[in-house]
């Protein structure tokens, strides 16, 4: 599967995801336990867990995308768009995006620090001026709405695709070519991804823009109570969307599960794995055991006199 070009997308989907995940959430559960808040304490830390929370939300987003184009170009009836799905330009679309939305969100290192909005309380937050609404409006947008724009056209594109029962080949072959499994295996987890990606990014877009519907300056303390719950409401659909990935694939391909079989078999202790195995002869073979008692059993003949 990983010599499959969308298997490198989906690949580099699910390490944003995680990371997504450890980042955000490793240094809460600590904050939790231990009541240690380096955000507050250390400035570098304080950016740098920014920076890289910023540019891991919109990774995710756009790697499906490429994800989304690639499924377009493979189902495609003609041969020299299928051609054009290559591992080659997956590394290259990949490095590509990472490197932009890193350089996109460098200015976090100046424009970010250790604010005292109230006595006794401390956030890691933007300075407030213009750069701090360009990153809100513009995270909003490239992730919001631009994503789920585009991997809803290619989406319906795949999905026309899929319905055209014969496709061009993509050697000089006179044959045809029929859709491999792989291919249709990662298009179809492509499509639920999809779904779940759109829906959760537009909520948390439509969120965002029902708290800004009135000035910061204009409301009252109820409508801020409730506009911080909102926006944390949204955030953390962020964190949804990168967990349901994982389960919407164990319940769609079943070379997922079988793969999560064997990787949960290879991490298994030895001493376990020995005594799952031998737990599994004994109920073999007392099956075994069973069928055989069963097949020499005879009725016995009853004689009324």
């Amino acid at each position: 599967m990983r010599k499959n070009s969308g298997s490198i997308y989906f690949i580099a989907f699910n390490i944003a995801n995680i990371l997504v995940l450890w980042i955000c959430l490793v240094p809460f559960v600590y904050r939790y336990m231990t009541g240690i808040d380096f955000t507050i304490s250390n400035l570098i830390y304080c950016r740098l867990r920014i920076y890289l929370l910023d540019v891991l939300i919109v990774l995710p987003s756009y790697y499906l995308t490429l994800a989304s184009i690639d499924r377009t170009l493979v189902t495609s009836h003609k041969a020299l768009i299928r051609h054009r799905s290559t591992r080659r330009l997956a590394f290259w679309t990949i490095s590509g995006i990472t490197l932009l939305w890193f350089l996109y969100y460098s200015p976090i290192w100046f424009l970010v620090s250790i604010q005292s909005p109230a006595p006794g309380f401390y956030i890691c937050f933007f300075e407030p001026g213009v750069y701090s609404m360009f990153v809100s409006y513009s995270t909003m947008t490239i992730t919001g709405f631009l994503p789920p724009f585009l991997m809803t056209i290619f989406g319906i594109m795949t999905m026309r695709n899929f319905r055209r029962s014969r496709v061009q080949p993509i050697t000089n072959e006179n044959n045809i070519i029929a859709l491999s499994s792989k291919d249709r295996q990662l298009a179809i987890m492509l499509l639920f991804d999809i779904i779940i990606s759109v829906v959760l990014s537009s909520l948390g877009s439509i969120l965002f823009v029902y708290t800004q519907r009135i000035p910061n300056e204009r409301k009252t303390m109820e409508q801020q109570a409730l506009d911080y719950f909102l926006l944390d409401f949204g955030l953390n659909l962020v964190f949804v969307q990168a967990s349901l990935t994982c389960y919407s694939n164990f319940i769609v391909s079943k070379k997922f599960r079988k793969n999560i079989r064997k990787l949960i078999w290879k991490l298994m202790p030895r001493v376990c794995r020995r005594q799952l195995m031998n737990h599994w002869s004994n109920i073999a073979s007392n099956d075994i055991n069973m069928t055989a008692t069963a097949l020499t059993v005879r009725p016995h003949a009853v004689t009324i006199h």
